[in-house]
């Protein structure tokens, strides 16, 4: 049985930027989740900023994780989240599950499509409306 406190590890991946916001962010979202979870998490990001992808998924594996989720922070399908990352991560699209070589372990890596339109992204939207008004 996988104990996600112990056995999981979660990849949010950001696009990275040059304005400090922008991980800033990402990094908070990964805070919330280790905070409202107690599992495993790392950032990572496909340029600009640090960790790389492929350095986040070895900071993870040396934590002895038996499996990453790879999660882009991203609203949506596009280019980044359908080829780039993928090609970084080594593996074909969203949904794909494949074991990979990690500084000499072997780990199942997960990639998880984008946050998408979810009610509480809908929520989100609103509560931006409603503080803005």
């Amino acid at each position: 049985m996988v104990n996600i406190m112990y056995d999981i590890g979660i990849l949010v991946i950001g696009h990275g930027s040059k304005l400090p916001y922008n991980k800033e962010i990402v990094e908070s979202i990964a805070e919330n989740i280790q905070k409202k979870h107690n599992t495993r998490v790392q950032t990572a990001y496909m340029s600009m900023n640090e960790p790389s992808i492929e350095d986040g998924l070895k900071i993870l594996a040396a934590t002895g994780v038996k499996k990453i989720v790879a999660v882009p922070a991203f609203l949506a399908n596009g280019v980044h989240t359908l080829k780039d990352i993928p090609g970084i991560l080594g593996v074909e699209t969203v949904g794909t599950k494949t074991t990979i070589p990690i500084d000499g372990a072997q780990i199942e890596l997960c990639y998880a499509g984008p946050i998408g339109a979810e009610d509480c992204i809908a929520d989100i939207v609103f509560n931006r409306v409603q503080e803005t008004l």
